[in-house]
Parts: structure tokens; sequence; C-alpha cells
């Protein structure tokens, strides 16, 4: 099964299309991304390059990230917030972050076993230098510990009003999906497209760079009212994907192929 994703920046302007099909994901910017880019399932995360081949079945969502900050975000319709999958980016980091408090603890410790190896040679304990290095120890953890908790702290407002940017995200209309100007390649003998519903419309294809494709009609109904038709294909659900606001009936096409549409009655 084919399908693209919406690539988006933050401020919401397009800035390509993922394509999907068979477990097989391709990125396909049509605006420089600056940063690295995670593909993620519902229990794996790989990186992913542009214009270059990923295999990953059951992939849901892609993460554009430059350091803290996100550059750019694209997910299935069944995928959730870009909010979920920054918080899976760091737990990864902080889970990297505090391995290196595992690997130093031994080496800090070598001087105290030492001490006690050596102690039957010497004529004095000394207890007072084993306190000294336990505390060093101590301290030591104790500030690695305080700056990793600062740090996820930190991420955490970040990840905070990542979440509510796309919420409010969400409620952006499709007219920033597809453009209305002319780039479609008709041919001769025209399109058929939902024949049956709607007799006599006239259909084009639209596509090309920050555009979904989609096909556009125009039908004028029986009463004389004529009808704006947008149509992007699309999996069957209870509901239209969070991205095609507007778009209220789903419909197939003789062929078996799905359709979103949204009706829109022109003036």
């Amino acid at each position: 099964m084919l399908c693209y994703w919406i690539l988006r920046r933050p401020d919401g302007t397009p800035a390509g299309l993922v394509r999907m099909q068979n477990g097989r994901v391709t990125l396909k910017p049509t605006v420089p991304i600056a940063g690295s880019f995670t593909l993620f399932s519902a229990s794996s995360a790989v990186p992913i390059m542009p214009e270059t081949e990923t295999e990953l079945p059951g992939a849901e969502a892609l993460l554009g990230m430059e350091g803290d900050r996100m550059t750019c975000f694209a997910a299935a319709d069944t995928a959730a917030s870009a909010a979920t999958y920054r918080k899976r980016m760091s737990r990864f980091y902080t889970t990297q972050a505090e391995k290196p408090l595992k690997k130093d603890a031994p080496s800090r410790e070598e001087p105290i076993m030492s001490h006690v190896k050596e102690s039957n040679l010497q004529t004095e304990p000394e207890p007072a230098r084993q306190l000294d290095d336990m505390s060093q120890i101590n301290t030591i953890k104790s500030d690695s510990i305080s700056e990793s908790a600062q740090k996820v702290q930190a991420f955490s407002v970040l990840l905070q009003r990542a979440g509510a940017f796309f919420d409010a995200y969400e409620e952006d209309i499709v007219d920033n999906l597809v453009q209305k100007e002319d780039n479609s390649v008709e041919t001769p003998v025209g399109i058929d497209l939902f024949s049956q519903e709607y007799p006599g419309a006239r259909w084009r294809y639209v596509e090309g760079t920050d555009v979904l494709p989609h096909y556009e009609g125009t039908w004028t109904q029986p009463n004389g009212q004529t009808l704006h038709i947008l149509a992007v294909r699309g999996h069957a659900a209870p509901r239209p994907p969070r991205a095609l606001m507007g778009f209220t009936r789903y419909l197939r096409d003789r062929d078996g192929t799905g359709y979103w549409l949204r009706l829109t009655p022109l003036p």
C-alpha cells in the first residue's frame, strides 16, 4: 500500500513529503532542513537520510531534530502526537547520559580496594583516607545525577511547549495542505472519477512542490448549485486523518481506491 505523509516545519508550513510503501520509507524534503531525522514505529526508532530508502515495518512517524530544537515532523493518520515521539527520544538520550555513571564507579573505587589489599604491609591503618575517598565518590555521583536531572527537566519544558503547539496545529484548515494553482497535467480524455456519485463532474489532478497530491473537481447539482470537491487518497477510518480538516466523506472509486472528500459550495 502506497501512502504519503506531509512533512511540516514547526511554523506549520510544508517542507516535503514522506513516501511509505510496504514498510519502505523515503524522505523527500522540498526545502533545506537542518539536523538529523529519526523514523519511528510502535516499538523501534531508526535514523533516516533524505532521498534514501529506509526499511522499517510499521513505520508511523518521522521527527527531525537539531539539538533540542524540532525542525520538522510527519506522521501517519494512526500515529501519536509529535510530543510523544520527542519523549521517546528524551528517554533514549537520558539513558545514554547516565551510562558513564555506572562505568565511573568501579574506577573511583580502585584506590580503596588497593588500600585494603596492601593493609597487611602497613604498620598503621588509614581509616581517614578511606573516608575521604568514599566522600569524593559520593560527591561526584551526586553532582552528575543533579546535572542530568536538570537537563531532563529543561527538556521536559521543551516537550510541553511542543505538545501545546501541535495541539493547536491540528486545528489548521486543509487549505495549507492542498494548493489551488493549476499545475496539473490533464489527459485528452479527461479524468473519470466518481461518475456515479457526481455525474458530469470535471476533474484535474494536482501535484508538485509543497503540494499534497490530490484531485480537484467541480460538480453542478440538479438544483443548480455548484460544488467544489477535493479528493485525497487515503485509508478508510471512523474519522479523517488529523491533517484533513473539513474532509467529511469517504468514497471508493470503481477501481476500489478510497478517497477522503471535502465539498464546498461555490458562490
